[in-house]
């Protein structure tokens, strides 16, 4: 079941630190306190050990073409499929009527760091199984101005969902994962800067958000491990984006707006960029300008839970459109919460209508949130793949995962 040492390293990391969460509450000693450090410090972390097993699975609807067969991506990354793609940001693959740990499984800490009531400093690191990576997805510098207004500056995921600041930390969300058919980008960060408001407006919280800055990943996961079989360098530049949030303890809803210009590379191993796509007149997906619009509207109502999320990407010079939804209502009984759950995501081109990717996903999850800080999960997933090539496939697809907080 467990296929290399990654799986091994990372259970024993993860039992090391449920240990250090629980000591955290043994009694105090009574020994006399230190003196202040100069750099006032926080720690805190997140995790979860997911084991998921593909049951069955098809080609992708309309398509033909012998059970399993092969996606190919980057030389030496081959997917048994039909298989189940769980992450799309780091290439999270469950293969065909196999069972793994490292698609999901992940382990992060994070530093606080305050060097003066105002000033301070974030820095978050996330070990993935799902691309054995060690990477660092917060590290800014934050001044408050008041109560109300804070400016931050440095790495940051970007804000366009509204599970996007705690993708990673399942503990946070009634399911094993975010939906993947929403969560699904491939720049998921910037570099740049940012600035939050927040007030009350009677029994409403409001808070809002602008941001700027630019993103380059020469080694593209999500591109080049799940649609080309190269190296792929993809450029977002510049970002700009605001949101606003409003909440009353019942009703939660969320709008966000993103502009941005996307450059994407083929990158041969000499080094040798290319394009990649074209269309009509030679129009390229190069410098190409893209608008994301993003709503979801939530509920936590007496034991009642909704969530539901909807999102538009416009790019309308080669007239392509990239429309996502998700929708969740479930039912939370003292410890226990089962959610059913539907999203989608659909693509819509002009110059390659037939090629498009759409897929739909029907989820059942229950939750069991047996000790402080940490939960059970169970959910079955099953994925319909309407795509216009042979992609992911139908699957299904079992999960069990233990999630905590620290």
């Amino acid at each position: 079941m467990y296929k290399n040492k990654f799986s091994w390293l990372f259970l024993a990391l993860a039992y090391l630190v449920t240990i250090s969460a629980y000591s955290a509450d043994l009694p105090d000693t009574g020994s006399a306190p230190e003196a202040a450090p100069f750099v006032e410090t926080r720690i805190s972390g997140f995790g979860e050990v997911t084991v998921g097993r593909l049951l069955d699975g098809s080609p992708t609807t309309g398509q033909g073409g012998s059970t399993p067969y092969t996606l190919s991506a980057k030389p030496g990354i081959n997917y048994n499929c039909p298989c189940f793609i769980s992450n799309f940001e780091r290439a999270g693959v469950y293969n065909y009527k196999k069972t793994d740990i490292a698609p999901d499984s992940v382990l992060g800490v994070q530093g606080d760091f305050k060097f003066s009531p105002d000033f301070s400093a974030t820095a978050q690191a996330v070990a993935r199984g799902a691309d054995r990576s060690v990477y660092m997805d917060w590290a800014y510098v934050s001044y408050r101005f008041n109560s109300s207004l804070t400016f931050q500056a440095g790495r940051k995921r970007s804000p366009l969902y509204y599970y996007s600041d705690f993708m990673y930390v399942g503990y946070d969300y009634p399911w094993v994962r975010t939906p993947q058919d929403l969560y699904a980008w491939q720049i998921f960060d910037y570099d740049g800067a940012n600035l939050m408001y927040s007030t009350n407006l009677g029994s409403w919280s409001l808070s809002s958000n602008v941001w700027a800055g630019t993103r380059t990943t020469k080694d593209n996961t999500t591109l080049g491990n799940l649609y080309y079989s190269s190296k792929i360098e993809e450029s977002w530049k510049p970002m700009v984006g605001a949101y606003i949030d409003a909440t009353n303890n019942v009703i939660d809803a969320r709008v966000v707006y993103m502009h941005t210009s996307v450059d994407r590379f083929a990158v041969a191993p000499d080094g040798t960029k290319s394009l990649v796509m074209s269309g009509e007149n030679g129009v390229l997906v190069n410098g190409v300008g893209q608008a994301f619009y993003g709503v979801s509207l939530n509920a936590d109502y007496k034991n009642w839970i909704v969530r539901s999320e909807l999102n538009l990407v416009d790019r309308p010079s080669v007239k392509n459109t990239y429309t996502a939804q998700m929708y969740s209502g479930g039912y939370q009984l003292d410890k226990h919460t089962l959610m059913l759950t539907w999203s989608q995501f659909q693509e819509r081109a002009k110059y390659w209508p037939t090629g498009v990717e759409k897929h739909s996903t029907q989820t059942l999850s229950y939750r069991y949130d047996f000790a402080p800080s940490q939960s059970f999960k169970l959910q079955y997933d099953k994925i319909k793949d309407e795509s216009g090539w042979l992609f992911s496939g139908n699957a299904s697809l079992l999960s069990a995962s233990w999630q905590f907080v620290f």
